[in-house]
């Protein structure tokens, strides 16, 4: 009986508008969490969809990050960047991962 390789999951790519999207959308998550691509200078992030699908919601040619977080004030919707933890009650703090390398999708 031989091992049967996993189907592959679907995968979904959607490019959004702006950086302050893929912030925002970042900052409404249970774990916010950031990906930067170095080499495709596009921030990403992913999501598990119905059925097993990955989304992929991205932005391209952005600038790098300014700090390893993105400080969301979740009243008005505006953002920075910067090196530590906010301490602010009404902002949420999203980490930046910079990815040197991922194989999932071309971005």
């Amino acid at each position: 009986m031989g091992v049967s390789e996993a189907p592959k999951p679907s995968i979904i790519k959607l490019e959004l508008e702006d950086l302050s999207d893929i912030v925002l959308l970042a900052s409404s998550l249970p774990l916010p969490i950031l990906n930067y691509s170095v080499s495709s200078r596009a921030y990403f992030l992913l999501a598990s969809a119905v059925g097993g699908a990955i989304i992929v919601y991205f932005v391209k040619d952005a600038d790098k990050p300014a700090g390893r977080y993105v400080h969301v004030d979740k009243i008005s919707g505006k953002y920075s960047f910067g090196n530590t933890l906010s301490l602010e009650p009404n902002h949420v703090s999203v980490l930046v991962l910079r990815v040197r390398e991922q194989g999932l999708v071309e971005l």
